[in-house]
């Protein structure tokens, strides 16, 4: 699931590194709560930035206190003291949204390749359920978006914007769900730019598998040679990271902003060359 949006540790100060673990432990925490030990498991960076911009913006502050980590109690860790509107609001778009990528993944792959996720599929519906009877909205902007996402593949779209708009939608809507005004429209936006990272630099990191298997990548489709389709997604991830930027700031987030720049200008950088660092050194193996 995803898990590209995440701090560059070696540019953040130790105090803003210890505020980002205890929004990231205390998600942790909430979905363990509310829906069970395995639920804490599918946590990953892109949710915590979810969670973390919502704190940022809500109108009391989170606050932290001394906690012990749940999976092991030796572990000291922070707590978020409030703000348990926000984590609870993450955590079931978490949970709604492992259910559809599980969905997803399961209607893409044969019956043997799909059967674990065959057998994650009836947990995850259970923990969605629960997630809509409190959030109904977010299963209606996620289950829309993953119709026009598979709409958009079977066309074989070869439109970067349009291939990457309805999780981008998505994300925008997620993420300004509950705020008014300028401040929603601002969140829409950042939120918006962050689903397209997102899904551009999932394809970018897919892409090779997804020749192999023949299976849609928007960038293949762009360019049959590899090396022009690899520099084409990192020209438009490197264009789509800069709006974010700008987005930033524009917003000035009550809180957390040194965390949120850190993420913005040096983390996702950071993820897109982890990622190509990751094929060529496939690309190195298999030359051997």
């Amino acid at each position: 699931m995803f898990g590209y949006v995440k701090i560059y540790k070696p540019e953040l100060k130790v105090k803003h590194y210890e505020a980002y673990k205890g929004v990231y432990c205390s998600l942790c925490k909430t979905l363990k709560k509310e829906y069970g030990v395995f639920a804490s498991l599918t946590l990953n960076y892109d949710f915590t930035l979810l969670a973390l911009t919502r704190l940022a913006f809500a109108k009391e502050c989170c606050g932290f206190a001394d906690s012990r980590c749940a999976y092991n109690p030796l572990k000291k860790c922070q707590k978020c003291i409030n703000g348990n509107e926000e984590l609870e609001y993450s955590a079931a778009a978490a949970m709604i949204l492992c259910y559809y990528k599980v969905a997803d993944d399961i209607a893409d792959s044969s019956f043997f390749k799909g059967l674990a996720k065959r057998m994650l599929k009836p947990y995850f519906a259970i923990k969605r359920k629960k997630a809509i009877k409190k959030y109904p909205v977010l299963d209606e902007i996620i289950s829309r978006a993953m119709r026009q996402q598979s709409e958009t593949e079977k066309r074989k779209e070869t439109s970067v914007d349009i291939a990457a708009d309805p999780s981008a939608k998505a994300m925008g809507e997620i993420l300004c769900c509950g705020f008014e005004g300028e401040e929603r429209e601002k969140l829409n936006r950042f939120g918006y730019l962050v689903g397209r990272w997102v899904y551009l630099t999932d394809a970018l990191d897919d892409m090779e598998d997804d020749r192999k298997n023949n299976s849609y990548n928007v960038f293949n489709n762009i360019n049959k040679n590899e090396k022009d389709s690899r520099d084409y997604a990192v020209g438009a991830i490197n264009l789509t990271a800069g709006q974010l930027a700008r987005q930033l700031e524009e917003m000035k987030p009550a809180r957390f902003s040194e965390i949120m720049e850190n993420i913005v200008y040096d983390g996702l950088h950071n993820s897109m060359n982890e990622v190509i660092s990751k094929k060529e050194e496939k690309k190195n193996e298999r030359s051997v």
